[in-house]
């Protein structure tokens, strides 16, 4: 135990004196604390270990080995024990002259879980109650030169909800979790895993300033339009006396100076910025999202005290709801432009956030952008995102839809639990409201739903119900509304998503969580049945496996079949495996061969979601938005996401990617007739060819129809409108299928549609050959395909390299090549690329036998 301090003391004093060694430019600092050395123990013990903040009491025990990956196999139930125990972290840190030197020593604590006691020199601190919020401690005649010893103990949020649950109207509660400020999904959902986590979750800084400190910066624009941008900082400062200061803000080589008069304590300075002829910022598929590069600077004649810095987002946006003849709207509108959204459901990337690295966050965006999505909605059930989340989002023009973190229950109503979230609320508006992305605040998920459609009044009396109705629109009509007015009046706030019911009667205003697919075990064409309800779809989904890569990671071979142990402890709904083969057998087949039926399970999926996506676009601008469930996972699992745990796309990854691109052909069987839709979300109209072939699955042409025509800027209108009544006379459905492409005036393919008549399963899909090329270029290989007859859904492997297909999961028809891209960032690519081809008709036609 000696040499460790002894060690800790070199490592800080060095680390000390390497931040004040140069002359201080700056009247401020800050020291990260979770980058000293860290050790934990579980509270009792005298055995200390090594710690890595910002963590986890979960990652740290397996980084020393005291239990293994909780994720694989059937691990989650074998830790369970890590959640009900107390945990303690400690650190030391030198403190010298320099530090001493400043008037004003702040320390930060950005990120504890959950429930947590700090001391400092044996002296309480603080006593923190809430994952959401930061907390400041002045520590001002509280430090001492040399040593200082910070300790954290963390209560175990389980011991906590155990006691608060008897007394709430005798333990009859909806959901445990209610108690705690904490994610959600930490004690499972029917996606994830329940892991009651605790520790350091983000970084602890020491700020050091003297006179005078910014403490946040509001940009509330006045103005905003192609010929003026006119915007005013409210500038909030902490002053330590009374005295004149100078601000400026400074964009790139425009500088703004003024020289104002401090009083000693909270200041609020506004300043008027006017910008001529601005550079807006848009959606990434709408116009560029453009950022200007922002500092304010406070100082005097010799020194400067503090800086901010921040990328700022010119436009305006709204919530658009105004009573038409149908009922009342629900879209987006982005500097008086309406979006159609092309979104999806976002939950948090890991149950141990740490493990969440800058490099991740950027590969998902990235993914993100990649796949025409334009709005991502913040789950009320995780947390609200890291910063570098929203940075993303806004550098890559993509909306964000946020709830506030509640979600699926009734929440306390005490006046402790009320300041908490009060708190929680103002710290992270005012964090997140000048990022251009954030499009709308939202109050909760489903907690109206689920009171209203659920059943949960049945739990209460006529007295209670009344009472906890009460507590809800004082917390989700009232509290938030009247901060949010506050804090950040830009912007537009519901109180609950969905705001009208599947289970009930769809009103043909707000938006709809529909569930009646999946949940409700109704046919996917049901989608089509949607037409003039609901107005903006912000959930619906269905599930599937994850890609056998990602099953490799958590299971041993015994355990690759759909019975075995641990792939039900990967699968959370609980009629998950029964609902999925309901719907293979009806639209595929349900095979016998475990990895044929993963495969399966993810080409069902893309059917099904894709057949709403495709609706929901048609029904422009009726429907103006869908936001599919769900993107990612936190775990890997069998459940509705796009991309699984490891960000490998599935199927409807793809299909979203194709069904999100700025125009899309799409087909309806209407009486008897088919009608050719073509939606545009292009700001322009275009000049097309539109090209129809009926054919047989050997490539034969029975007929065809060309049409140049002008394709309206955002719009969705029908082009043709075919019948083939006699046609199905000679040929049967089950051999012919309906081939689109749209050409834009320059020939090149904008988009291509193949529409079938029949369901995958009922489709005479014979055994086929196909051969490919594949040629090496800088980033990868290029692979080039052809077929002798139509192959359905086929899925292309690589077997030794790691990297990316620019398209999978397609249709192909025969003698008609395609090329796909793989792109590798392998050291070693000298090696050819060896391929494995997968397709629906080798599983049917095995399956047959």
């Amino acid at each position: 135990m000696i040499k460790k301090i002894s060690f800790t003391f070199v490592f800080l004093y060095f680390f000390t004196n390497f931040l004040f060694s140069n002359s201080i430019k700056y009247e401020s600092k800050v020291l990260d604390l979770t980058k000293l050395k860290w050790e934990f123990k579980e509270k009792g013990s005298n055995k200390w270990y090594p710690a890595k903040p910002c963590s986890s009491v979960h990652t740290d025990l397996m980084k020393n080995k005291i239990i293994d990956d909780p994720f694989y196999g059937s691990n989650e139930k074998k830790y369970q024990w890590v959640g009900k125990k107390d945990w303690v972290y400690r650190t030391y840190f030198l403190v010298n002259k320099n530090i001493l030197n400043y008037e004003r020593i702040d320390i930060e604590f950005n990120g504890l879980d959950t429930y947590a006691n700090v001391f400092l020199n044996k002296r309480l601190i603080l006593k923190a109650d809430n994952f959401f919020r930061m907390w400041v401690v002045n520590l001002n005649g509280l430090l001492k030169k040399g040593r200082n010893e910070l300790i954290i103990e963390f209560e175990s949020p389980e011991k906590r909800i155990a006691y608060m649950k008897k007394g709430y109207y005798n333990g009859r509660i909806t959901a445990e979790y209610i108690f705690v400020r904490k994610p959600a999904y930490h004690f499972g959902w029917d996606w994830g895993p329940r892991f009651v986590t605790m520790g350091i979750h983000k970084p602890i800084y020491l700020r050091l300033w003297k006179r005078v400190k910014i403490d946040d910066v509001y940009v509330n624009y006045l103005r905003v339009d192609k010929k003026k941008a006119v915007m005013e900082f409210e500038i909030s400062l902490e002053s330590l006396l009374n005295q004149k200061v100078e601000i400026s803000i400074i964009n790139k080589t425009d500088i703004i100076d003024r020289e104002v008069k401090l009083i000693k304590g909270k200041n609020l300075i506004r300043i008027r910025y006017e910008i001529e002829n601005p550079k807006l910022w848009f959606p990434f598929n709408l116009g560029k999202p453009f950022l200007y590069d922002f500092k304010i600077r406070i100082e005097d004649k010799k020194r400067l005290f503090y800086q901010w810095e921040k990328k700022i987002g010119i436009r305006k946006i709204r919530l658009v709801q105004k009573r038409d003849k149908y009922g009342k709207s629900f879209y987006f509108e982005v500097n008086g432009i309406p979006v159609f959204i092309k979104g999806a459901n976002y939950i948090p990337q890991d149950n141990f956030l740490s493990r969440v690295d800058k490099v991740r966050y950027e590969r998902l965006i990235r993914n993100v952008k990649e796949s025409n999505i334009n709005m991502l909605r913040v789950w009320g059930g995780g947390f609200y995102e890291n910063d570098i989340f929203y940075d993303l989002c806004d550098e890559n023009g993509i909306l964000v839809w946020q709830d506030l973190m509640f979600a699926c229950a009734m929440y306390p109503n005490d006046r402790g639990f009320y300041e908490n979230v009060k708190q929680e609320v103002i710290y992270n508006v005012r964090r997140l409201r000048n990022h251009p992305s954030l499009a709308l605040w939202c109050g909760n998920n489903e907690i109206y739903e689920g009171w209203e459609n659920w059943g949960w009044k049945k739990m209460y009396s006529k007295a209670e119900q009344k009472e906890l109705y009460e507590s809800y629109n004082r917390l989700f009509r009232r509290l938030i509304p009247d901060l949010l007015m506050k804090y950040d009046k830009q912007r537009n706030y519901i109180h609950t998503s969905p705001l009208t019911n599947w289970g009930g009667e769809i009103k043909s205003e707000g938006d709809v969580h529909y569930w009646g697919i999946w949940h409700g075990n109704e046919a996917f064409e049901n989608f089509q049945k949607m037409d003039k309800r609901a107005r903006f779809f912000s959930e619906y989904g269905f599930q599937s496996f994850p890609s056998m890569f990602t099953i490799n990671k958590f299971t041993k071979k015994i355990d690759r079949k759909l019975n075995s142990e641990v792939i039900k402890s990967h699968e959370k709904n609980s009629k998950g495996f029964e609902i999925i083969k309901k719907y293979m057998k009806e639209y595929f087949i349900i095979p016998g061969n475990f990895e044929d039926f993963v495969y399966v399970s993810q080409v069902l999926q893309a059917y099904g979601i894709g057949l709403g996506i495709e609706t929901h676009r048609r029904l422009k601008p009726y429907c103006m938005g869908t936001m599919y469930w769900q993107l990612n996972d936190c775990w890997p699992v069998i459940s509705w996401s796009s991309m699984d745990y490891y960000l490998k796309w599935k199927a409807l990854q793809y299909k979203v990617k194709k069904l999100y691109s700025d125009v899309i052909i799409s087909i309806i069987n209407e009486d008897r007739d088919y009608k050719i839709f073509i939606v545009s979300d292009k700001l322009k109209d275009f000049i097309a060819k539109l090209r129809l072939r009926l054919i047989d699955f050997n490539g034969k042409e029975i007929i065809s129809y060309e049409k140049n025509l002008i394709v309206k800027a955002d719009s969705s209108k029908p082009y043709f409108n075919l019948n083939f009544n006699e046609i199905f006379n000679k040929y049967s459905k089950n051999d012919i299928l309906l081939y689109s492409e749209l050409y834009d005036r320059r020939g090149k393919l904008i988009y291509d549609n193949y529409f079938y008549f029949v369901k995958p399963k009922d489709l005479n899909l014979k055994k086929a050959k196909i051969s490919y090329d594949i040629k090496r270029f800088e980033n990868g290989f290029k692979i080039i395909l052809k077929t002798n007859t139509l192959i359905k859904d086929l899925y292309i492997q690589s077997l030794n390299h790691s990297g990316f297909f620019s398209d999978n999961y397609f249709d192909l028809l025969p003698k008609k090549e395609k090329s796909v891209y793989f792109y590798t960032n392998d050291d070693d690519i000298k090696s050819d690329l060896i391929i494995k081809l997968k397709s629906f008709n080798q599983i049917k036609l095995d399956d047959s036998y």
